[in-house]
């Protein structure tokens, strides 16, 4: 079976969100804790937001326009909330 890179992200962002939702449990009343775990899964579900909305353009289910629009409109949203840009998994 073929796995590509959008697929392995899909994977990775799912298996991450499933881990600081575990990792949430354990640190109860640590606020500080909480704190940073909360933040990291809001990161993982803006950017799997994202990434839905890349897989349902993939599979067709929205033209390339309808897909760019609904882009920028997802962007503006998150920028507008504060979420955007995400924090860079390199610094």
């Amino acid at each position: 079976m073929v796995v590509d890179a959008h697929d392995r992200m899909v994977q990775r962002v799912g298996q991450e969100q499933d881990d600081v939702l575990a990792t949430l449990q354990l640190v109860q009343g640590d606020d500080r804790l909480e704190d940073r775990l909360f933040e990291q899964l809001v990161d993982l579900f803006v950017e799997s937001l994202f990434l839905e909305l890349r897989q349902r353009y993939r599979v067709n289910d929205v033209t390339r326009d309808a897909y760019a629009e609904e882009l920028v409109g997802l962007a503006d949203l998150c920028r507008d909330a504060g979420l955007l840009p995400l924090p860079s998994r390199d610094g």
